[in-house]
């Protein structure tokens, strides 16, 4: 008996920065909505990353309807909508893409180079946007937003307790889920038994498996002070090491569109 549930479901509405739990969401085959559709650029046009700005992990994030709320790092909370199409266009690659994202007003631009002590530009990709020089991908396991590497990434919290046991063991300070930003956090089996689904049926959606999630040094990130530390990629090195990746996680597609709440019932269906 599996007893699988929805346990948590985020979305990141900008990049790098912190989660936004949500009490429903539909499971789109571009990712959920609004997920992954905000970034910050450094003048020099290269997107603002977490390992090289780690404050923006701590950087707590709001949605109001299509419009992103931040709330007041450097002053009083921040409103800002989607730009209109005719706004100021920068071409942005993530994952060997090239994407067009819109700029945002200046006062949201000079609020987050406030924030991160230099000049960089907020900006947005709505849904289906390509840049005039590359066409987005058609892989239909590639998000369409700035995930990157696929629409949806899975987590489960009988993994995560397994790492934390041996965090203590260790002596080391349990982690949270935050830092392997899950869009879908499942709850019940078996640690790591993810590694070995071919689907998931999760609500009204199913999703297909692709593969391990290789996870990158932002897991080392706080997202409470932002401060970076050793772990939990040491001791993920440890026993999670495969294929040239220190894997935690996998990645997902949809193959069947719908809703999805937590507590929500769900079914793997194990490779054969």
């Amino acid at each position: 008996m599996q007893d699988l549930r929805v346990a948590g479901l985020f979305a990141y509405p900008l990049k790098a920065a912190r989660a936004v739990p949500l009490a429903e969401a539909v499971a789109l085959a571009r990712g959920l909505r609004r997920d992954r559709r905000w970034l910050l650029v450094a003048q020099s046009g290269e997107p603002v990353m977490l390992k090289s700005h780690p404050r923006l992990a701590t950087v707590a994030i709001g949605l109001d309807g299509d419009a992103l709320v931040v709330a007041g790092a450097v002053g009083p909370p921040l409103r800002v909508a989607p730009p209109p199409a005719s706004a100021a266009a920068l071409p942005v690659t993530v994952k060997r893409r090239t994407l067009a994202a819109r700029v945002a007003d200046p006062a949201a631009n000079r609020y987050f180079s406030e924030l991160l002590g230099e000049a960089v530009w907020l900006a947005h990709l709505a849904p289906g946007e390509a840049s005039a020089g590359e066409p987005a991908t058609a892989d239909p396991a590639v998000s369409d937003g700035l995930a990157g590497s696929a629409p949806y990434l899975i987590c489960c919290e009988a993994s995560l307790r397994d790492l934390n046991e041996r965090l203590a063991a260790r002596g080391e300070a349990p982690v949270g889920m935050d830092r392997f930003r899950a869009n879908l956090v499942i709850r019940g089996g078996e640690p790591y038994a993810e590694d070995g689904w071919r689907r998931l049926r999760a609500g009204a959606a199913e999703f297909e498996i692709l593969r391990p999630c290789p996870r990158c040094p932002n897991t080392t990130v706080d997202p409470l002070t932002g401060e970076i530390g050793p772990e939990p990629l040491r001791t993920l090195e440890e026993y999670r090491t495969r294929d040239g990746g220190v894997m935690f996680g996998v990645f997902a597609r949809v193959v069947r569109e719908g809703a999805i709440r937590p507590g929500d019932d769900a079914f793997a269906e194990a490779r054969t």
